[in-house]
């Protein structure tokens, strides 16, 4: 069953069923072969796995602590919906990924992402699919390379506005008692709390520009388990629409903060409608090599 949109307040509200829906395959798009690359970008190696597919590509921003097998369940419905090649990948010190711990701000590691796109020659126009925290970065990168990035779909995805002071006093205290432990055992999820003062103040220097379309997908369900931080994390993502006219906000309903996994089928449509919507009519046969 297909999303009904509804107006209702401030954001758009999926009316869907509570079981998501099973996403058949189509029967006559066959899958690529997988491209799995170490690549180095300027002292150390990031990870990637490449569909490819036509152009423009689909770029996935994982959520903070996540490695790209993260997406490997919406991966097939999208490559059939849309035909574009996709590229997931693991950020600096998680998954396959090396980490260089001198080169963990925002601007670095997008600096880095864009090295490993040139060296597959894929850092062309893009959409870029982002979950959690995975939004900064893809705001990192928008605003960096504003011509390449022609629409953006954020998954519950992180907001500047959401990080107060406080908010960022709080993550600190929480994660401090477990901060020795993952020095050893979990170098990328160390090197994320440790920096997450610098890159809070990143995040609130950064502006996703007012040129690129996007869809952000809140949960139903946050993250955060306090009222106040539901609360702001709602009202974050409703200033991040309303700054715009080209953005629209659907409500998840009976979602999680993974919403990739449990409204597979909204994720998909939005994935494919703004991708249609921002794909070249000149373009439709055109494959990466």
């Amino acid at each position: 069953m297909g999303a009904h949109l509804l107006l209702a307040g401030p954001y758009l509200r999926a009316n869907l069923p509570k079981t998501p829906a099973v996403l058949t395959p189509h029967p006559n798009k066959v899958l690529p072969t997988v491209l799995d690359t170490l690549l180095d970008v300027g002292g150390h190696k990031l990870h990637f796995r490449i569909w490819r597919g036509k152009l423009p590509v689909i770029l996935f921003e994982s959520g903070g602590g996540d490695e790209l097998s993260v997406w490997k369940s919406v991966l097939a419905p999208i490559y059939r919906a849309t035909g574009a090649t996709l590229i997931t990948y693991d950020r600096a010190g998680f998954g396959k990924s090396e980490i260089d711990s001198s080169q963990l701000t925002i601007n670095q590691q997008i600096i880095s992402l864009k090295n490993g796109l040139s060296k597959l020659g894929l850092d062309r126009k893009c959409l870029v699919v982002a979950h959690s925290l995975g939004g900064i970065f893809a705001t990192a990168f928008a605003a960096r390379y504003p011509t390449q990035v022609k629409g953006a779909v954020l998954l519950d995805a992180t907001q500047a506005a959401f990080w107060t002071p406080s908010q960022l006093n709080s993550f600190l205290t929480q994660y401090a008692s477990v901060q020795a432990q993952t020095r050893k055992t979990a170098p990328g999820r160390y090197w994320m709390y440790a920096t997450m003062p610098q890159l809070v103040a990143e995040m609130h220097q950064t502006v996703f520009p007012h040129t690129i379309p996007a869809i952000a997908v809140m949960a139903d369900q946050p993250f955060y388990p306090t009222a106040d931080e539901t609360t702001r994390w709602r009202q974050a993502q409703q200033q991040f629409v309303a700054a715009a006219p080209n953005r629209k906000l659907l409500l998840a309903k009976g979602s999680g903060h993974y919403v990739m996994n449990d409204r597979p089928d909204l994720v998909i449509k939005a994935i494919s409608a703004l991708y249609k919507d921002i794909k070249p009519k000149n373009n439709t046969r055109k494959k990466t090599n």
